[in-house]
């Protein structure tokens, strides 16, 4: 081999080198920036997703603390709706009884009633419930001035509406509050 020829291979040996080396910087350059920039997003989506669960964790406890709060209060409807129910029952009593020797007896046991079961009732119902008990233990009292016994009588009556209009349901009629106010009166077809 010549030496002309042996420089010309090292020359082409070099080129081919010098071409592949390229190449392999090029290459692994570009692993190696890939590399980075993977490690990069990683670490970015772990920062990222640490400060969205922060950001998270306040709304995650409003909404646990919303569901306990509903929670219990449907908890409560069944017990509230009966002591509404109840309140009507004691009303009725009261109302009866007003004109009656059991009038007293009547206003204490409303008074209890009002006492074991004000938590559960409406803030209206429960004042007018209570106003209705005063009303119906001054009423005979009251009787010589017709004007305070009058109010009295209101103050009693519309207990009803506002029982009513708390719990939603649909006001007593005229006909309905008229037969509460008798004693009742046995089936003429199941007296016989």
């Amino acid at each position: 081999m010549s030496l002309e020829s042996f420089f010309q291979a090292i020359l082409s040996g070099s080129i081919a080198g010098a071409i592949v080396a390229g190449l392999v910087i090029k290459l692994w350059g570009s692993y190696v920036t890939e590399k980075g920039k993977n490690l990069a997003t990683k670490q970015d989506i772990g920062e990222i997703t640490k400060e969205l669960e922060r950001a998270k964790q306040p709304f995650f406890e409003l909404q646990e603390q919303i569901r306990s709060t509903h929670q219990l209060r449907f908890a409560a409807i069944d017990k509230r709706l009966q002591a509404h129910q109840d309140a009507f029952v004691m009303w009725v009593k009261l109302m009866n009884a007003v004109h009656t020797k059991d009038r007293m007896k009547m206003v204490g046991e409303c008074q209890e009633f009002w006492r074991s079961h004000c938590l559960y009732l409406d803030p209206n119902v429960r004042e007018a419930l209570s106003s209705a008990c005063f009303a119906a233990q001054v009423f005979t009292v009251r009787q010589e001035r017709t004007e305070k016994a009058e109010e009295d009588w209101k103050t009693i009556m519309a207990f009803p509406d506002v029982l009513f209009e708390a719990i939603r349901l649909t006001p007593i009629s005229h006909t309905e509050l008229e037969r509460l106010k008798k004693p009742a009166e046995p089936d003429q077809h199941t007296a016989s």
